[in-house]
């Protein structure tokens, strides 16, 4: 939760102050949510290592380069999480026989049986939430995720933000 008087920060923005209170009233739901242990298993799903097994799901024998591009990561943070997997076993690093400079990655069973035991905990995560809310308040919930993963709805605003800048 911020601690220093924000009121300034978000009416210089155009945020009414009702709706500043709702904003620090979601804040202190997320810091209870994440005290509370909940967001753990959330939070492996933006980490790096984690998307990367998820891809290589799909993307068997995936180059190194194409997935920092299509995962949207640096070439070398993909190294260094590969690397890191490789360490855990859960990928394997093949070289092309016909181009040795050629490198390519495969999950193995073992980071296949990691996002299988992550899904599980994720959907069991979910569905406590799901019975928790009810079928409207999720259907709502949905909706609010489906208008906030379009990016034709995104402001440009939005698009650039990064923190600390």
């Amino acid at each position: 939760m911020i601690d220093f008087d924000d009121k300034e920060v978000f009416t210089g923005l155009g945020i009414s102050d009702e709706m500043i209170e709702q904003i620090h009233t979601l804040m202190s739901y997320v810091d209870k949510i994440r005290d509370n242990g909940e967001l753990d298993i959330f939070t492996q799903l933006f980490q790096t290592d984690f998307r990367i097994l998820t891809y290589l799901v799909g993307h068997q024998g995936a180059h190194p380069s194409i997935m920092a591009d299509d995962l949207k990561v640096t070439r070398p943070n993909i190294a260094a999480n590969l690397r890191l997997l490789e360490g855990k076993k859960m990928v394997v690093r093949v070289i092309d026989s016909n181009n040795r400079r050629q490198i390519y990655v495969n999950i193995t069973q073992t980071g296949l049986d990691y996002v299988k035991q992550c899904e599980a905990q994720l959907g069991y995560l979910f569905a406590g939430w799901f019975n928790i809310l009810g079928k409207d308040e999720v259907n709502h919930l949905l909706k609010i995720l489906d208008l906030s993963s379009n990016p034709k709805v995104m402001t440009d605003d939005l698009k650039k933000f990064k923190f600390g800048k």
